[in-house]
């Protein structure tokens, strides 16, 4: 395929998951009232009771919670059809045969990814008690909705990304790019890149996060290179 063919066959990709966010989005509005729950039990943990309500700074500022939390649940839902789409767009790389890996590939990164970011939810009220040591008599802290979604948000991804390393690792195993001898040979790089990178990535600047997020990564990296060895043999 010419380089101008694999841009059209990216676009329409692009547009059946547009499609789908958009399907979910819908289904994403009825289930807000749900989502703002969940939303609220991790405060509710980390702070006192009376303090773990939710603020809006604009009189509008319900309907543009609710909203941007419908587009977030439609990409959740849409999850499946966008790995999907990937897969189906990255296959050709991986030769002729990369149709018999597709469903443990799919599978494979959903699970990563629902595992990663199920692990960032928990997360999350450890990092808020760590914050909550900052409040006083004469400081209160005011959780504003937006920019609490935003921080759960940005935590989920980074979780639910994150935990796609096994399957890079592997999946560039298998196309002969790398190796497990390789991985090995590079473990005090991994170690120190994985921290950096949670430390970057994870938002806000508590302890917690960076440390969960780049131990189990380092876990998964290992995990990598022994099912390289041992499974693909490479």
């Amino acid at each position: 395929m010419t380089l101008v063919e694999h841009l059209q066959e990216l676009r329409v990709r692009l547009f059946k998951c547009g499609l789908a966010i958009a399907a979910g989005s819908v289904g994403g509005w009825f289930l807000s009232a749900r989502i703002e729950t969940l939303m609220d039990a991790p405060i509710c943990q980390a702070f006192s009771h009376k303090h773990c309500t939710l603020y809006v700074d604009t009189v509008y500022g319900g309907f543009t919670l609710q909203m941007k939390i419908a587009i977030l649940v439609g990409f959740g839902f849409a999850l499946p059809v966008t790995i999907y789409q990937i897969w189906k767009f990255v296959a050709p790389a991986f030769g002729s045969g990369a149709n018999r890996w597709a469903p443990l590939w799919m599978v494979s990164a959903l699970v990563l990814f629902g595992g990663g970011a199920t692990t960032g939810y928990f997360v999350i009220p450890l990092a808020l008690n760590f914050f909550s040591h900052f409040q006083s008599d004469n400081v209160t802290i005011l959780v504003f909705a937006t920019q609490y979604l935003n921080f759960i948000l940005l935590i989920l991804l980074v979780f639910g990304i994150s935990f796609e390393l096994p399957l890079v690792l592997t999946s560039l195993t298998a196309a002969g790019v790398t190796s497990s001898h390789w991985l090995a040979s590079k473990h005090v790089y991994f170690f120190f890149g994985i921290f950096v990178f949670s430390t970057v990535f994870t938002p806000g600047a508590d302890l917690i996060s960076p440390i969960v997020l780049g131990g189990i990564l380092y876990v998964l990296y290992w995990l990598s290179v022994l099912f390289s060895r041992f499974v693909l043999r490479k």
